[in-house]
């Protein structure tokens, strides 16, 4: 069985503008559907609301989603979107989400980024918003085009996200990730493709990644990768489209090393790329110490004891250059 992706990386509006990024998010479903994609995935918190207003400033006739979810429905694709909510749990603060509409139009998850960014990136991305909850729960969701598992942005830099999603029964897992809308001191398109092509072969997964573009100049690191290999990748503006082989999949995943496939191959096509029963060489019972509190690890319900306290949690990993487990 294969799936056509279209992984999407527009050039986006921000802040009071962000409304207009509903009508390319339209175009790019329209354009993915009839090169035959199956699954549409478009950036963090594309189209919105995300930077700007959480009611898009009166412009728009309906929600972002729910002008999706209608595409959805007329093209008939999965799409992956993004915007903000407003928690209702404590004033000022809000969730990241992730969600996958079905082709009926139907959201089918809403997943809560359950490691956040911390407030000084979150007020960069997110128009001087500061506090972001986290969520806690992951979601892998059976479709007809596999078990599409979600994660946000750099949530794949967390080895243990992409690992969990996998040991559900994940065989695509979506990471769209954000974009800053200046020039910054950071610079980390290689890293970021580097951890996409880690996660996808120590997991066996397929794993899709793609990226807002707010400003001329930006490379953007948009890229479709499998256990062996990259598929897709996109700097500009645009479509990175691939197909993803879940057949190919089950093969890797079913086997170790064995005798044939030690043997010198006679047909270059029967070459693997990959480590095949990755997935499979755990020992669980030696990993405990994953589970064990860090006392320099930042706390993400920093909340919990006042809204204000954040600054602490950037002064304990100034006293903490290396991690421990005390």
């Amino acid at each position: 069985m294969t799936v056509k992706v279209a992984a999407v990386q527009p050039e986006s509006f921000h802040g009071a503008e962000e409304h207009k990024n509903v009508d390319r998010a339209l175009a790019y479903v329209d354009e993915a559907a009839a090169l035959g994609a199956q699954l549409v995935c478009f950036p963090e918190g594309y189209p919105g609301p995300y930077s700007g207003p959480l009611d898009s400033g009166g412009h728009l006739p309906q929600s972002p989603i729910q002008a999706l979810c209608e595409k959805a429905r007329d093209r008939r694709v999965y799409i992956s979107a993004g915007n903000l909510e407003p928690s209702h749990e404590l004033a000022d603060t809000c969730f990241i989400t992730h969600k996958l509409i079905a082709p009926d139009g139907q959201v089918l998850a809403n997943y809560r980024r359950v490691q956040p960014n911390h407030p000084c990136l979150n007020a960069h991305l997110m128009g001087g918003r500061l506090h972001v909850l986290p969520g806690n729960e992951f979601v892998v969701l059976p479709t007809e085009l596999g078990r599409i598992g979600l994660l946000i942005c750099s949530e794949l830099f967390v080895p243990e996200l992409a690992r969990i999603l996998m040991l559900r029964g994940a065989d695509i897992i979506l990471a769209p990730g954000g974009g800053t809308h200046h020039p910054t001191h950071t610079r980390v398109r290689e890293a970021w493709l580097c951890v996409a092509r880690a996660r996808a072969v120590e997991n066996l997964v397929y794993v899709v990644v793609t990226q807002n573009l707010f400003y001329r100049g930006v490379t953007g690191r948009t890229a479709v990768v499998g256990p062996e290999g990259t598929l897709a990748e996109k700097s500009d503006a645009g479509l990175a489209m691939a197909e993803l082989d879940l057949s190919r999949l089950d093969e890797l995943r079913s086997r170790y090393y064995d005798e044939e496939l030690l043997e010198t191959p006679g047909d270059p096509s029967k070459v693997w790329r990959t480590r095949p029963g990755q997935c499979h060489d755990r020992r669980p019972e030696l990993y405990g110490d994953l589970v064990r509190p860090q006392p320099d690890a930042f706390d993400y319900r920093y909340d919990r004891r006042g809204l204000d306290r954040w600054r602490e949690e950037y002064e304990k990993i100034r006293r903490s250059s290396r991690p421990s487990l005390g």
